[in-house]
Parts: structure tokens; C-alpha cells; sequence
């Protein structure tokens, strides 16, 4: 029995001499083929998707993929279906090295693509480039939080609840880090809450997205001021240090023994789909999460469900360059933290209107920001750009000096820095 990290040291000289052969091969520079790998995030899903509709080859490539919430037609390659005669040791460097052959763009994170955890780690971008790949770093949270650089108390000791482990392991993620932002031909770190990256091409809250034809408004018509009628507040209590949940849970408590008509929903182990129909049908709120300054996945499904949703957006750290040079005040997220939860979940209950308007914005927001156009049009600029078309994406999203936030009307909402206005 042979281990990878043996495996890909004995075999680095045919690595390298299949990086050259590769690069022989034309690659296609007008329409490049795209992979998305090789960690199963069920964003690169959807981008990949994005990029397939718009005429490109892109697919996503995973080492593996999470059952308990995705289904295998989420993903088109996934390593234990392909190569079936190589051993299991020797898959992830025949992946490697078929993608050479096959992509012009890899799409990664931090974690490298197949061969990030052997021996050769720090070879993986000089043997791209000597193929003659393009490489963009999207990172994705674990990858490429160095706690030690995380500007939040709070969100360091979040971390330190839900994944301890990670503290030990700063050093290696660090060089992880420096390793790809050196080699990257671009990164995208666009979410608000990535720390101590220190590199990044693109400048904008949040670059998810979602496939909004499978998404709907909400069917429910609630007043909250009829008798029995309660409003419904969602929450994924997974990862509850991050979240918060905690405070979530006896925030709803507290206000149930007010004798406000409100219950909460724990929404855990879903699959996506089984999500969808309980945000459009059951619930009135949903709550993301209250630690991190920022919003994930989560949050967009509430907003493209035509809810009022909740997140931190509190720390001006980071919220103030996403208002100053990307589009965050168009965002009708309601901000709210462990201590002013219950205060917001209060007026949200009592003000139905409120919900009503914020549920309509939110759904126009992400048609305008987070749908298959939106991914479409930034990584259809990150192309130009690592093709030599375009000079720079940092402007990408300026509200004065970029053109797709003025491409449709602002987004009408009642908040003012996400925060709701007293009546």
C-alpha cells in the first residue's frame, strides 16, 4: 500500500512532464473550459452552472460531496465515479493531471485542487502555469481564516465554539494563503468577514448566487395581528457557535412569554430542496446568523424567498468599504446582534408591513445581485481580466465608477444601514 503523499512524490517528475504536454495542447482562450473545484462547496455548483448557461464548458470536479445536504445531480464529476480501474490512492493525482488536459481555468480555493494535502502542495501553481492555466482563488471561510488575523474577538471566539481545531493548524493555513496569493492570476474574496487574506481583485459583499428560477416568494399572507395566527422565524442551527443560535433561541423565548404570537423553526439536516419549500411555505422570518459580520448562502435563500431576513451587519470594519465601493446599501438585510436580537424580532412581529416591504426588496435584491446574470457577469469579467482584456476588476462594483449597480433602479428599502427605523 502506497499513501497519496507518496504516491505524488514518486510520481512529481511524470506530474511535471504532463504539466508540458498539456501546455502544447491549444488552449482554448475565445471560450476556455472551466473547472470548479475540488472542495464540494455548493457554490461552485451554482456558479459552475451559471458559466454553463451562458455557452461555456464549466463543470465542477470534486474530490467528494455532501450527502446529507446535496444530491449527487448537484455536481457533474465527482472523483470516486471517475477512473475506476486506478487505485483509490492514485485518483486525486490522476484528476490532477487529467484536468490539465481538459481545463484552461481553476476555479479553487485555498485548499488547492486534488493534490492540496500531499507532499507537492506548493508545487500545484508552478505546475498549473507551466500547462499554461489561469488560476482564481475563491475562498470559502475554513481555507483561509488564520485566527490570529481576524480583526472580530467575537468572531474568533465564535470560531473557537464550532471549530477549535482549526487554531492549531494557523501556520499551515497561513501558508496556504501566501502560497496562492502570490500565484493566483486573481482572487475573488468578496465576502465581508474573510480576514487577514490581504489580497483581493474584487471588491463586493457577497459573490453567491443562487439558480432563482428555483426559488419562489413566499405563499404565506400573514398579519400577525390575527388571533392564533403566530409568526413563523426560521433558523439553521448548524455550526451554532457561528451562529448564535443560542441567542436566537431565547431571544424567541423571551418574547413568547411577552405573549407575542411567534414560534421558531429549526431548520437541521435538510436537503436543499426540502429547504425551499419550507422557507416558501412555513416561515414568516428567517434568522441567519448574529456573530460574523456578513451573510452566507443562507440568508440569500431567505431573501430570494421574499422574506425579511436577519444578519450581522454591525462592525463597521467591514461594512463601511462594501457602502464606500461595492453596493451594501442596497442590501435590505435587517442587522441584529446577541444583544438587540430580541428588540428586532419584536418589531418585525409587531410591524407587518415592515416584513412585507422588506420581503419584497429582498427578492428584487437578489434578482438584481445574486442571480445566474450576476455570477455571469463577474466571472465573465474575471475572464476579460485574465485574458488581458480588461486592466483591473477593482472598480467592478463601484457605485459611482462601475456601470452594473446603475444597470437597474436602486433597491427600495425602509432601512437605513440595515438597521430598522423607528415608526
Amino acid at each position: 500500500y502506497i499513501s497519496l503523499g507518496s504516491l505524488s512524490l514518486i510520481l512529481l517528475p511524470v506530474i511535471i512532464i504532463f504539466a508540458f504536454l498539456a501546455r502544447i495542447k491549444k488552449n482554448n482562450v475565445k471560450n476556455p473550459k472551466l473547472v470548479w473545484g475540488s472542495t464540494p462547496l455548493i457554490n461552485n455548483s451554482y456558479w459552475s452552472r451559471a458559466m454553463a448557461n451562458k455557452g461555456f464548458l464549466s463543470q465542477t470536479f470534486t474530490n467528494t460531496f455532501y450527502s446529507v445536504i446535496n444530491d449527487r445531480e448537484d455536481w457533474d464529476r465527482v472523483l470516486i465515479d471517475e477512473y475506476r480501474c486506478v487505485p483509490i490512492p492514485a485518483k486525486p493525482i490522476f484528476a490532477f493531471i487529467h484536468s490539465l488536459f481538459t481545463y484552461e481555468v481553476f476555479f479553487i480555493s485555498y485548499d488547492g485542487f486534488f493534490i492540496g494535502n500531499t507532499p507537492i502542495c506548493y508545487l500545484q501553481a508552478q505546475i498549473l502555469k507551466i500547462a499554461g492555466k489561469k488560476i482564481v482563488v475563491i475562498p470559502y471561510g475554513s481555507d483561509a481564516y488564520v485566527y490570529r488575523r481576524i480583526r472580530s474577538t467575537s468572531w474568533i471566539h465564535g470560531l473557537m465554539i464550532s471549530y477549535p481545531q482549526a487554531s492549531k493548524k494557523q501556520n499551515s493555513i497561513a501558508r496556504n494563503v501566501n502560497y496562492w496569493n502570490k500565484h493566483a492570476d486573481a482572487v475573488i474574496a468578496t465576502g465581508m468577514g474573510v480576514d487577514g487574506i490581504g489580497r483581493w481583485d474584487v471588491i463586493m459583499p457577497n459573490s453567491l448566487v443562487l439558480d432563482l428560477e428555483e426559488w419562489s416568494k413566499s405563499k404565506r399572507k400573514l398579519s400577525a395581528n390575527e388571533k392564533n395566527q403566530k409568526v413563523v422565524v426560521a433558523h439553521s442551527p448548524n455550526h451554532r457557535g457561528c451562529k448564535g443560535t443560542e441567542f436566537i433561541i431565547s431571544a424567541v423565548s423571551d418574547l413568547q412569554r411577552e405573549g407575542l404570537p411567534i414560534e421558531i423553526l429549526l431548520i437541521e439536516k435538510k436537503k436543499n430542496s426540502e429547504v425551499r419549500q419550507i422557507l416558501q411555505n412555513e416561515v414568516d422570518i428567517l434568522v441567519e446568523q448574529l456573530i460574523f459580520t456578513g451573510h452566507g448562502l443562507s440568508a440569500l435563500e431567505g431573501m430570494a424567498s421574499g422574506l425579511p431576513t436577519i444578519s450581522n451587519l454591525e462592525d463597521e470594519n467591514y461594512t463601511l468599504p462594501m457602502r464606500r465601493w461595492s453596493y451594501l446599501d442596497e442590501c435590505p438585510l435587517v442587522s441584529a446582534t446577541p444583544e438587540n436580537i430580541k428588540d428586532v424580532l419584536r418589531k418585525l412581529v409587531k410591524r407587518p408591513k415592515l416584513r412585507s416591504h422588506l420581503g419584497r426588496a429582498s427578492r428584487e435584491y437578489v434578482e438584481k445581485y445574486h442571480g445566474f446574470d450576476s455570477a455571469q457577469f463577474l466571472f465573465g469579467n474575471v475572464l476579460d481580466y485574465l485574458y488581458g482584456k480588461k486592466d483591473s476588476l477593482i472598480n467592478l462594483y463601484h457605485p459611482i465608477l462601475g456601470d452594473y449597480v446603475n444597470r437597474s433602479p436602486k433597491i427600495d428599502h425602509p432601512l437605513v444601514k440595515n438597521q430598522i427605523v423607528e415608526e
